[in-house]
């Protein structure tokens, strides 16, 4: 899974804003005081949420505006739910609730495109905008019907979803771009995993083990470059102003390794002389002695 995404306390005002007009920073305290809310913390204390903090935060604001509940009652409501998608359904905030799972006979068939809405939960008009920017395809039957392939449904849920953040169709077709490039290279790979295996499995089997593999790295890459150019971006990676002090302190460990390694150096050639003396001295100590021999055994000659 690649690294987990966080939203500071502003960013979740700026993108909750628009449908709760009084949120602000100190509400959002606020609810986490009275322990609606756990923001995860980073080491230094500042709050961060996730997109789950953000829902939960949602289905919260939801109930409050719509509902008018007290908190305690929301409290008990968010703590005997068993999912928050599940819960923000049954509240009106969700129009339908995301499918965990469909069907491989729902996957595989075509549907009426007027049977959609209630099927997803979406408007003809809405799937109908994926079609024109090439996320889904509208298929039309001998007698002109338009049907759409079940495959397509996660599609068109994962487009609802973004659209809850504003983020509509045609924001979408760079990644119909982007899908349409990388699957020939995912193509010519698969080829290559698929070769090499030799199990029993069926082909199926095999491709969709290959393939989550690959798409598992290819995904964890782009979601950090991704995550990059958006913190880059926002100014929340490195400034100006840090580049400025790392210089300042590779010049001074660089100082402090070129004032030791100067150190060492006189150490290395004060150690060296001594040798040399030592070396040097050895000799005239050993003739000295053998002088002294010599003079002995002349005087005792004498």
């Amino acid at each position: 899974m690649a690294e987990r995404s966080y939203l500071s306390i502003g960013q979740v005002v700026n993108l909750l804003r628009g449908t709760y007009p009084d949120l602000s920073n100190s509400k959002i305290r606020f609810l986490e005081d009275e322990g609606l809310i756990t923001p995860h913390r980073t080491p230094k204390g500042y709050r961060q949420y996730s997109m789950d903090d953000v829902e939960r935060l949602e289905v919260i604001l939801h109930l409050q505006k719509t509902r008018y509940m007290p908190l305690n009652v929301i409290k008990q409501r968010l703590e005997s739910a068993d999912d928050l998608h599940t819960l923000a359904y049954e509240v009106g905030l969700l129009s339908d609730v995301p499918m965990k799972t469909q069907p491989k006979e729902t996957k595989q068939k075509l549907h009426p495109l007027e049977d959609v809405p209630d099927l997803l939960g979406v408007s003809i008009s809405f799937v109908r905008s994926l079609a024109q920017n090439d996320l889904v395809r509208i298929i039309k039957s001998p007698k002109n019907r338009e049907l759409i392939d079940g495959s397509d449904f996660e599609i068109i849920r994962y487009c609802d979803e973004l659209s809850r953040f504003h983020i509509e169709p045609r924001n979408l077709r760079q990644y119909v771009v982007s899908a349409n490039r990388e699957s020939t290279m995912f193509e010519q790979v698969l080829v290559g995993m698929l070769g090499l295996d030799d199990s029993d499995e069926d082909r199926s089997a095999k491709l969709e083990r290959a393939f989550k593999k690959l798409h598992d790295l290819t995904d964890g890459l782009h979601t950090a470059l991704l995550k990059g150019r958006v913190f880059e971006s926002l100014n929340a990676v490195v400034k100006d102003a840090d580049v400025d002090s790392i210089d300042d302190e590779l010049a001074r460990a660089e100082a402090t390794r070129e004032s030791k390694r100067n150190a060492g150096d006189a150490a290395s050639r004060t150690e060296s002389t001594n040798r040399t003396g030592t070396l040097t001295d050895a000799p005239i100590s050993q003739e000295a002695t053998s002088s002294r021999r010599t003079s002995r055994v002349v005087k005792r000659a004498r």
